[in-house]
């Protein structure tokens, strides 16, 4: 049985995401744009549509905020919504904890690659979930819920929301799991796993989760809360397409993304100077006496060395070539979590009064050396508590 395409222009959404990666690679532009026409032909219509997006996302983060239970929620916050295009890049952002941003977009990203259109499909009202660090996430304690967004019959966009849980099922209770040493000690997987339809969470997906955990209430509360957000921005979609109209949102949130990319371009201009910068940090992993399975009872240092290249065009690169193994412990990175830790800066310290999105990770180059904490390129480690690594690997980032 053949499925119908739900990209733009009968296009599958697979064809879509492949068309942009190219544009992007033979122009070095997002989508190849290279007038951002609807700024530069009125610029008034164009802020205030990125304002009321922007709104919208920080409207339904603090509206979800209330319909979670968890402490980690609710008090300190672990909490972020993002609206995605088709092919899975961020448009705008709510306010939270920004390191999750281009982690779901890794989400959407592989569920279009691995043809998720054809199987299990992907139709209006259906609810994925993802936390593996595979697939971009950080860690497993980092939970994703990611809808579809249709207009008609194509694929408009994706919201989705990030909750941090306070247990994962782990070997040990908790959600920062510092003994784990491989996958299995991780907690709970679920892989971009489609668990609801109709706008509905599935109940065997609901009796299992809350089964897999040591904190069902606070699981099945920030489920809801995830979901909530979410449904909260497709609504607020459908009410600017009515307003503004589908080509206008169609060209606008490419436009947004370019300008992201640019923003980043004139921050590095303006606020850094060429050259190129290195700096190292360690971090001390004395297991010998104190990991629970004889391979991981190894006293390690572990090297984070960075290089930092700053262009006089304002494009960067960071390389953490010479980055010390990976290993028998929960510190590994994948790529999700090292692009986590790039966006915090990213956002915090150089572009914090502009616009937020994709277009500043399509702003940077990296290298993460296979084989390395930073890219084990090992589906069978742990990577339940990356930011042992990421902290001081990013703190180098800040001194350069």
């Amino acid at each position: 049985m053949s499925i119908k395409p739900i990209g733009w222009d009968g296009k599958k959404i697979k064809e879509m995401l492949e068309e942009s990666e190219k544009l992007l690679e033979d122009s070095k532009k997002y989508h190849g744009i290279e007038r951002l026409s609807l700024k530069e032909e009125d610029p008034f219509r164009y802020e205030k549509a990125y304002a009321s997006l922007r709104g919208a996302l920080v409207s339904a983060r603090e509206t979800a905020l209330h319909v979670a239970a968890s402490p980690i929620v609710t008090e300190i916050g672990e909490l972020c919504f993002a609206l995605y295009t088709p092919e899975g890049d961020s448009i705008v952002v709510s306010t939270g904890i920004l390191v999750h941003v281009h982690t779901m977009s890794e989400g959407i990203k592989f569920m279009i690659r691995e043809g998720y259109e054809e199987d299990p499909t992907i139709n209006q009202g259906d609810i994925f979930l993802n936390n593996d660090p595979q697939c971009g996430n950080v860690h497993t304690t980092d939970v994703q819920t990611l809808i579809p967004i249709f207009w008609e019959d194509e694929l408009i966009g994706w919201a989705g929301g990030v909750t941090h849980q306070i247990d994962i099922g782990g070997i040990t209770p908790g959600h920062t799991l510092v003994s784990s040493i491989q996958r299995f000690d991780d907690g709970v997987y679920y892989t971009c796993r489609k668990i609801g339809s109709n706008d509905k969470i599935w109940r065997d997906h609901m009796i299992g989760a809350k089964k897999s955990v040591r904190s069902p209430m606070y699981w099945e509360l920030d489920e809801k809360c995830r979901l909530a957000g979410n449904l909260m921005i497709r609504d607020a979609v459908y009410e600017f397409i009515k307003k503004e109209g589908i080509d206008f949102y169609k060209k606008f949130m490419r436009e947004a993304i370019e300008e992201g990319r640019r923003i980043v371009l004139e921050r590095v201009k303006e606020r850094l100077i060429p050259g190129r910068y290195r700096a190292a940090s360690f971090m001390d992993l004395p297991m010998k006496d104190q990991a629970w399975v004889p391979i991981a009872r190894v006293d390690k240092l572990s090297n984070h060395p960075m290089e930092m290249i700053v262009k006089e065009d304002g494009g960067f690169s960071i390389s953490f070539d010479g980055a010390s193994a990976a290993g028998a412990n929960a510190f590994n990175c994948d790529k999700g979590a090292m692009e986590g830790g790039q966006w915090v800066l990213l956002t915090q310290i150089l572009i914090y009064g502009d616009k937020v999105n994709d277009g500043a990770y399509y702003a940077v180059e990296k290298y993460y050396p296979l084989g390395s904490w930073a890219n084990p390129g090992d589906p069978y480690l742990s990577y339940q508590a990356p930011w042992g690594n990421l902290i001081p690997a990013y703190t180098t980032m800040m001194k350069c």
